[in-house]
C-alpha cells in the first residue's frame, strides 16, 4: 500500500543478509533441519521484476580490515571498499576451543557459556578494555537465555562490574543470530554452541544455518563488529571437513571457522 502511493520507489537493503524471519518461534527448530524459508523481501521482488539497481561498495562498520574479509571474499565478490590498516598482518578475529558439550536435549552448551561471562569480565577488569562496548550473538535462542542467565547471575554477585558495564557508551546485548541484524558492537564474542555431545559425537546440525538462506544468517552475525571479534567453539574447525551437506550456510561455517583460527590465507586455499 505504501508503495503504490508514491510516484517513484527506491529500496534500499542488502541482498546478502537475511529479511526478517519467524524461526526461532517455532518450537523444536533449535537442533534439525527443516524447510522453513525465509519471508518474502521487497527488495528481492525489485530484484526479480528487473528494477534498476546500484551497488554500493563502501563499507563503514569494520575499523580493522580483518573483521569483514570473510564476508567481502565468500558473500560480495571482494567488491566492498575497505580501509587496510596500518597493523594488517595482525588479525582481530580470534578463535577459542573451550572443549565444551553440547546438550542434546537442552541444546545449550554451558561451558561455552561460562567461557564468555569469564571474557566479559576479563575486558571489564582490564582499564584499557573496559570502555569497548560488548556484543554477544549466538547461533540459537536457547543458547542467548543460558548466556543471559549466566550473565544477570555474574552481575548480582559483582556490582561494582554491572556498575561499570551500565556506564558503558552502549549496554551489552546477547542476541541470536535471528535478531542480530542492524546491531553493532566495538567487540563481538561468538557462541558458536554446537559441538560435541556427551559420548564426543558430533552432529552436523546447525539450526538455521543449515537452511535455505542459512549463509545469509551467518554473514550478519560475522559483520556485527567494529574492533575486534571472539569466536568460542567447542571443538576444532577440521571436525567439520568431512561433512556430506550441500548446505552453503554449513559450508561457509566451516569456511568461517576456518578463517578465525588460521587467518587470510584460509580464503586463497581449496575448500
Amino acid at each position: 500500500g505504501a508503495i503504490a502511493r508514491g510516484k517513484s520507489l527506491i529500496v534500499v537493503g542488502d541482498s546478502k543478509q537475511m529479511p526478517p524471519t519467524s524461526f526461532f518461534q517455532i518450537k523444536n527448530t533449535e537442533d534439525v533441519s527443516c524447510d522453513l524459508e525465509d519471508q518474502e523481501s521487497v527488495l528481492d521482488d525489485c530484484d526479480v521484476i528487473g528494477l534498476p539497481s546500484r551497488f554500493l561498495a563502501w563499507h563503514y562498520r569494520s575499523k580493522h580490515e580483518s573483521l569483514i574479509r570473510f564476508s567481502n571474499a565468500k558473500f560480495y565478490d571482494n567488491k566492498l571498499i575497505t580501509f587496510p590498516s596500518p597493523n594488517d598482518m595482525v588479525t582481530k578475529v580470534s578463535y577459542i576451543n573451550t572443549h565444551g558439550v553440547y546438550g542434546e536435549k537442552k541444546a545449550t552448551n554451558v561451558i561455552e557459556a561460562k567461557a564468555i561471562i569469564k571474557e566479559v569480565e576479563r575486558r571489564l577488569k582490564t582499564p584499557e578494555l573496559k570502555d569497548m562496548s560488548i556484543g554477544i550473538v549466538t547461533f540459537s535462542s536457547v543458547q542467548q537465555e543460558v548466556v543471559e542467565d549466566l550473565l544477570s547471575d555474574f552481575f548480582a554477585k559483582h556490582k561494582d562490574l554491572e556498575e561499570i558495564a551500565e556506564n558503558m557508551k552502549e549496554p551489552i546485548i546477547v542476541k541470536n543470530l535471528e535478531n542480530i541484524q542492524g546491531d553493532e558492537r566495538d567487540v563481538i564474542l561468538f557462541s558458536v554452541c554446537y559441538g560435541p555431545d556427551s559420548k564426543g559425537v558430533m552432529h552436523h546440525r546447525f539450526g538455521p544455518i543449515n537452511n535455505v538462506g542459512g549463509e545469509k544468517r551467518l554473514n550478519v552475525a560475522v559483520s556485527r563488529a567494529r574492533y575486534e571479534m571472539v569466536v568460542f567453539t567447542s571443538f576444532e574447525p577440521e571436525i567439520l571437513s568431512n561433512m556430506n551437506t550441500e548446505s552453503r550456510g554449513a559450508i561457509e561455517l566451516y569456511n568461517f571457522l576456518k578463517y578465525a583460527k588460521d587467518g587470510a590465507r584460509t580464503l586463497t586455499l581449496p575448500n
